[in-house]
């Protein structure tokens, strides 16, 4: 037998072994839309409590940000990307910053850059001039509740982000959460304002620090979505946020591919006013190594990344409508801060009026 089907083999029959048994979430449906947060009832009290009256806003550090065109090699794809997909661009980022890196979240900037979160618990902006980078970014760490640095893995494991009205928020794992950072007010000074705790435990077992909410999202409504990355091991369960700052598990499950875990959400807005639901899902293992598979809510396509193709592991999704038939999908790749990884930023096209 081939030593790699031998190891695979053995890898799958260990998985097999020691699968948890299924936990049914304890699931909540509200009965109106008033029983959900919303963020214009919320905004005003979310900018009070992370820019306080009298609080100066400081600009973000500014850092260098080299970017390093990468090929996707989709040539030897398999399979190979729809028709109507193009792999626009792809770079490969490092600064002489040693704080950068760590990326997870991703969201379009009204300027056209990019802002991210670090799951060292920092904000990073990437600037783009004409969809490209232009060598700049900024990187702010993000302050508590008491205007102090976020401390250590466990209260700045930040993953999923969404940004309105030059709010930002972000979701939490480890210690599951979350809150909102008043950027447009308050710039690197802004203090976290609480949001929602999310779901610890579900049937009295805990949910692993490391799967928590890495999908965050919000509906043109402005309410949000969130989705947890595995549920001890299985499915992706997805939740909403209740108007008294619950976030509940809605029963629904994340469509994932075999295999593969929720780790990102987004909505962008069509030309005729619909959203449309960008979805990242990621598998790894040993010897595959990084694998991740895109979706859109208006087509059954997908873009499928994995080796001999240029795959990190990517985290972070961000999507928009750079015209009325092209949706424009951004993904960022988390570097663990490890030399042996790269921080991957590729955007790919989809002619959505050719599906």
């Amino acid at each position: 037998m081939n030593k790699s089907v031998l190891i695979a083999s053995l890898l799958l029959g260990l998985v097999a072994c020691s699968a948890p048994e299924p936990v049914a979430p304890v699931t909540v449906a509200p009965t109106s839309p008033s029983a959900l947060w919303s963020f214009e009832a919320s905004a005003r009290a979310l900018r009070v409590e992370s820019c306080p009256a009298g609080t100066l806003n400081v600009a973000p550090l500014a850092i260098p940000i080299t970017a390093v065109p990468v090929e996707l090699d989709a040539s030897r794809a398999n399979p190979a990307l729809p028709a109507t997909v193009t792999f626009a661009h792809g770079w490969s980022l490092t600064s002489g910053n040693e704080n950068f890196g760590g990326l997870s979240g991703l969201e379009t900037l009204p300027d056209g850059g990019l802002l991210s979160v670090s799951d060292a618990g920092a904000f990073v902006w990437i600037g783009l001039s004409d969809s490209e980078p232009d060598g700049t970014g900024k990187l702010a760490y993000m302050l508590g509740p008491d205007g102090k640095q976020l401390s250590g893995k466990t209260q700045g494991d930040a993953e999923g982000l969404v940004l309105r009205d030059a709010i930002a928020l972000v979701s939490f794992e480890r210690d599951h959460r979350i809150e909102a950072f008043d950027l447009g007010d308050c710039g690197a000074a802004a203090r976290a304002a609480h949001v929602a705790r999310l779901p610890f435990e579900v049937s009295g077992k805990p949910i692993d620090e490391n799967q928590g909410a890495e999908a965050l999202s919000i509906l043109p409504a402005g309410t949000l979505k969130f989705g947890l990355e595995s549920l001890f091991g299985g499915p992706s369960p997805l939740g909403i946020i209740l108007a008294n700052g619950d976030g509940v598990l809605t029963g629904d499950m994340a469509p994932s591919p075999g295999g593969y875990s929720l780790v990102g959400l987004d909505e962008a807005v069509d030309a005729s006013g619909m959203p449309v639901t960008v979805t990242l899902y990621r598998s790894y293992d040993p010897i595959r190594g990084n694998r991740n598979i895109v979706t859109w809510s208006t087509s059954d396509l997908q873009i499928e990344l994995k080796r001999p193709m240029m795959v990190d592991n990517f985290e972070g999704v961000a999507a928009e409508f750079i015209d009325n038939d092209t949706l424009r999908i951004w993904l960022i790749s988390d570097n663990n801060f490890s030399v042996r990884q790269q921080t991957l930023l590729y955007a790919f096209d989809v002619d959505t009026g050719a599906e």
